[in-house]
């Protein structure tokens, strides 16, 4: 029992090694009676109180930070990025923008790009956790570090290398110009789990609540956007980076894989498959939108 509990606590160190894997903070290892805390990038460690594992800087200090860098911006950041660090990063900047916001595995992110530097904020359910700095490199990357709390100097952050996904290819219509992109997503009829809730996500931004055998069109426009049941990230729910083109439609099935475990499944269907599943199905309830602007629930094929 006692080798057994050893093995248990050296793969849960090794799993939350790096910040994608550190908002474990709800999980209670009760055999061992402490809670796992979530915001060490070196390992893992055992805290008596949970409070005690964030940084002192609340996100107005994160703000504050932000607020501070003030040259024009010189690049551009908007865009998928991929980090060992962070994982799959979106973050989106429009242009001649200096503000960026974004999202990343299980974190929230703000800041600022200030001449050729961008500067970040990650935090959780409003509390700052890291923040990073990064200067973008020749080949197109995003070369810095990060460190947990505010950065206020070099001492004891760590590197950070952030790397462009290269864009999807999606055919379009030859003249869709900036048509609005169409997303549908749907939730087949289940037996099991019906009352559990699908909400679906826009990049942060909670849009509906997707019932059991219901269905709706997020209109979005062209570009990148992650979409999911999840605000942020992936522990315990899912979301998927899509990479839309203007005038296109695009399915998203919102699949219950097991009929014993209620989990979402987030799978990309192609047209066909859809509309098929589609036919059996009403559109969503109005009442169930929270953002009427970004949701469309026409009937589809009828």
């Amino acid at each position: 029992m006692k080798t057994a509990m050893r093995f248990f606590v050296a793969a849960v160190g090794i799993f939350l090694l790096t910040p994608r894997c550190l908002l474990a903070k709800e999980v209670l290892i009760k055999s061992l009676g402490s809670s796992v805390h979530p915001c060490v990038p070196c390992g893992l460690r055992f805290l008596p109180t949970l409070n005690q594992s964030f940084p002192k800087d609340n996100i107005n200090e994160g703000k504050a930070w932000l607020a501070a860098k003030t040259e024009p911006a010189e690049i551009n950041v908007d865009g998928t990025w991929d980090s060992s660090e962070w994982g799959m990063m979106l973050l989106h900047q429009a242009k001649n923008a200096r503000e960026v916001t974004g999202t990343s595995d299980n974190w929230e992110i703000e800041g600022v790009v200030s001449g050729k530097k961008v500067f970040l904020v990650f935090s959780s359910k409003g509390r700052l956790v890291y923040t990073t700095e990064a200067s973008q490199k020749e080949d197109g990357s995003l070369s810095g570090s990060y460190i947990k709390g505010i950065m206020r100097s070099d001492s004891g952050n760590k590197a950070m290398l952030l790397r462009k996904t290269a864009d999807a290819q999606t055919s379009q219509p030859a003249d869709a110009g900036n048509a609005p992109t169409h997303v549908v997503v749907y939730r087949k009829h289940y037996h099991n789990c019906p009352q559990v809730k699908a909400p679906v996500y826009v990049d942060g931004k909670e849009v509906a609540d997707l019932q059991n055998g219901r269905y709706l069109t997020l209109n979005l426009s062209p570009g990148k956007h992650m979409i999911g049941t999840t605000k942020i990230g992936r522990m315990g729910s899912q979301a998927e980076y899509f990479d839309v083109a203007p005038g296109t439609t695009y399915y998203v099935n919102f699949e219950f894989p097991s009929a014993w475990v209620c989990t979402i499944d987030i799978q990309k269907a192609d047209a066909s498959e859809a509309t098929e599943a589609i036919a059996k199905l009403k559109p969503n309830d109005a009442k169930r939108v929270k953002i009427p602007e970004m949701v469309s629930l026409d009937p589809i094929g009828k």
